[in-house]
């Protein structure tokens, strides 16, 4: 095993780890702290990165026999947006026609790597950035996410029948208390709840919403989870290359196991 080698595989297991924290912080985020989403954005960000900047580093080594300089890797910066547009030139180059390898391209996915890729540009600081009176790149991000990947999967996701029954267990949890709760509290978009049937109501959809968007999520990295997987194959005789297999197949999994799997955080 080469330098080499030892960094790579380095990389991939921070790149997984990462991505395993912040897919298991998304199933938790609550609309009423800000932080929840922070938590799961900090190590999703950072591990899709990552991988995807692995991706790169194996394609040039496998390709022309030498890794990317630091001064071009630099110049992607922290934009997943034009980090994974790169990593989709080597997908197609090695594997077009391939099912297994299309990028998802769904307007949630577009939204969610815009949300993440805004946050990891700087938007990791938007509060800090407000009390400095400036407006950090993209805006609030879990805003953001509320406004658009939280309301889109609701809308094709959390039907009628079911928002129905919701409705009614939260106007019973009211009932219950008879108006001797006091609540006092604010969604991340400045909605104020003030009644235990409002907290309810939230709590339900948001419970109900989201395993659809940890899904959708984790769709961006079983992508990212592929063609690595596939890369520690093509370079099975290079002394350099990894057996992604090791860090990345707990992350390669059908749609039904991304959507119920609460926890994404492997022992090695």
């Amino acid at each position: 095993m080469s330098s080499y080698w030892n960094a790579l595989a380095a990389e991939a297991a921070i790149a997984s780890a990462q991505i395993g924290m912040g897919a298991t912080m998304l199933g938790k985020t609550m609309p009423q702290r800000t932080s929840t989403y922070a938590e799961s954005f900090f190590p999703l960000s950072i591990g899709l990165e990552r991988a995807g900047k692995v991706i790169l580093q194996v394609d040039r080594k496998l390709t022309h026999g030498d890794f990317l300089t630091r001064k071009e890797m630099r110049t992607l910066s922290h934009d997943l947006v034009a980090l994974f547009d790169a990593v989709e030139v080597v997908s197609q180059s090695r594997y077009s026609g391939d099912e297994r390898f299309r990028r998802p391209v769904d307007p949630l996915h577009v939204s969610i790597i815009r949300i993440l890729a805004d946050f990891a540009n700087g938007g990791r600081y938007f509060h800090l950035d407000y009390l400095g009176g400036a407006q950090a790149p993209g805006g609030d991000a879990a805003l953001n996410w509320w406004e658009s990947v939280v309301a889109e999967t609701s809308r094709r996701h959390y039907g009628a029948a079911k928002r129905k029954r919701d409705l009614e267990r939260a106007k019973l949890m009211e009932s219950l208390f008879d108006g001797a709760a006091l609540v006092r509290d604010s969604l991340v978009n400045g909605v104020e709840i003030s009644t235990v049937e409002e907290a309810a109501a939230v709590n339900l959809l948001n419970e109900a919403v989201v395993p659809w968007c940890r899904m959708y999520a984790l769709q961006i990295v079983r992508w990212l989870a592929r063609i690595l997987i596939e890369l520690g194959y093509d370079g099975y005789s290079d002394e350099d290359v990894p057996y992604f297999g090791d860090f990345f197949y707990p992350l390669n999994q059908d749609d039904q196991t991304l959507r119920s799997r609460k926890t994404w955080t492997f022992s090695r």
